[in-house]
């Protein structure tokens, strides 16, 4: 972004507070926490990868940021000044290099095949053609006020970073991991003295209380997924780096004097996107396994027992790869391997999420900073996840955990996961913030464009 972004510099964290009147988010005309509740969330900021951004449904788009965990987190604990680098919609994502924004469901059965026997749904992203006044390229942003807020963003997290990019990456082309949102997120090059600066430089300058830091999912996820532009053939990041990286940003963050709170890496292969296509043929008139003359199911091509197909593989699957010569609409050729995830891979990423989870125990431990086990929070979500009469589970779709993109969560889900690192922090500093309130969050449901199904 130009320097004229941000008109007024990083100005004193004493300016800070006179400014809060001009807050997107509502003032605070009433408290439910203490003196002591308040000061701890005076000043939070978060920093880490897709989720702690609030990315989901494929893209960072402003309804969603509204209601991620950290800006719920923030109304809980009455942080009296909350901005976000909040994104008009559609928003930017993983589809927006082909000119698209966030993904919507449209019908949860398709009008076009109406006599499935399961429902067929789809999902389409929102194409930037259909709102000529957003400008994803020079101006994301709702409003000026957000473009031209005069001080580092409370949420510094950027979706599609690695671990070592909070401390190091100020852009796109000056990162490891090379994500576009650096630069809409960071905002640099900033005016001088600033210069280009790092989520951790400017997190320095805003002089945070209480920092949230979620890091490390996307430098797993990023070799598990599939990538029509930037397919990752190998890990991006060893056991080892990651080790390396997480003490470095662990000791960085504890320079500050906040309280650091961090979360751990869920098991990556529970999500959706891994585990809700079948390796099999689906009829097409009944979405239903087909069958061979001898009633048994038909593999697609190109896969092996113990695959896993990525949800990517629908829109290839349609188009007919994958399918047997005999049927009429194949094209003739296999299923790619890049929406194949196959046992040997599927290992390579276990072995990360034990080896970086191992990491962030021992790191933390020895630095005495309280850890958030996503990683179990996850694990029960996966086995049904039972609260206020709604039971959620992983399903995708149907079980309102997880958006549209069948890995970041819906804004249910960050209702829940506030409340898990609310119960950390309550637990650890002896404070009883009060957790969020999840009939509401499901009341907003829609606004993840998922739906929730109670058995």
């Amino acid at each position: 972004m130009k320097k004229q972004l941000i008109k007024y510099g990083l100005l004193a964290v004493a300016l800070f507070w006179v400014s809060a009147c001009t807050l997107n988010e509502p003032r605070i005309t009433g408290t439910t926490v203490n003196k002591n509740e308040r000061a701890l969330f005076s000043r939070l900021a978060g920093v880490g990868d897709d989720i702690m951004a609030g990315y989901q449904s494929a893209a960072l788009v402003e309804p969603h940021q509204r209601n991620d965990f950290l800006a719920l987190m923030a109304r809980q604990g009455e942080t009296p000044v909350f901005q976000q680098p909040y994104i008009h919609y559609p928003g930017l994502g993983s589809e927006s290099y082909a000119g698209y924004g966030t993904l919507e469901l449209k019908y949860l059965d398709n009008p076009k095949t109406p006599n499935t026997l399961i429902p067929d749904p789809v999902i389409d992203a929102v194409p930037f053609s259909d709102y000529p006044d957003f400008d994803p390229a020079t101006n994301p942003f709702i409003s000026d006020s957000v473009k031209l807020w005069p001080y580092p963003y409370n949420n510094l997290a950027v979706p599609g970073i690695y671990v070592d990019d909070v401390l190091h990456g100020v852009s796109k082309l000056r990162s490891r991991s090379k994500s576009g949102l650096l630069d809409v997120i960071l905002r640099n090059p900033l005016p001088d003295p600033y210069g280009f600066m790092s989520a951790f430089e400017q997190l320095k300058v805003f002089h945070p209380s209480l920092v949230l830091c979620w890091i490390g999912t996307y430098d797993i996820l990023s070799y598990a997924m599939y990538s029509a532009i930037n397919p990752v053939t190998t890990p991006p990041t060893s056991k080892e780096d990651f080790a390396k990286y997480f003490a470095e940003l662990m000791d960085s963050l504890k320079s500050t004097g906040a309280a650091v709170v961090v979360g751990n890496i869920p098991d990556i292969l529970d999500m959706p996107y891994f585990n809700t296509l079948s390796r099999f043929v689906i009829d097409t008139v009944t979405n239903t396994p087909a069958k061979d003359a001898n009633g048994n199911p038909i593999p697609l091509v190109g896969t092996n027992d113990g695959d896993m197909i990525l949800l990517p593989a629908k829109a290839f699957i349609k188009r007919g790869y994958g399918l047997p010569s005999s049927f009429p609409n194949s094209n003739g050729e296999a299923l790619p391997d890049d929406v194949i995830l196959d046992p040997s891979e599927q290992q390579t990423v276990k072995d990360l999420v034990d080896g970086f989870n191992a990491v962030i125990d021992s790191v933390c431990l020895f630095r005495q900073i309280p850890v958030v086990d996503m990683h179990g929070f996850f694990k029960e979500i996966n086995d049904g996840y039972s609260i206020a009469g709604l039971t959620v589970n992983a399903k995708f779709i149907t079980g309102g955990f997880y958006s549209l993109d069948g890995i970041h969560p819906s804004d249910l889900g960050h209702a829940l996961i506030a409340n898990q690192w609310l119960s950390v922090i309550n637990n650890t500093y002896r404070m009883s913030i009060p957790l969020v309130n999840v009939i509401d969050a499901a009341d907003h449901i829609q606004y993840s464009d998922s739906l929730l199904v109670s058995p």
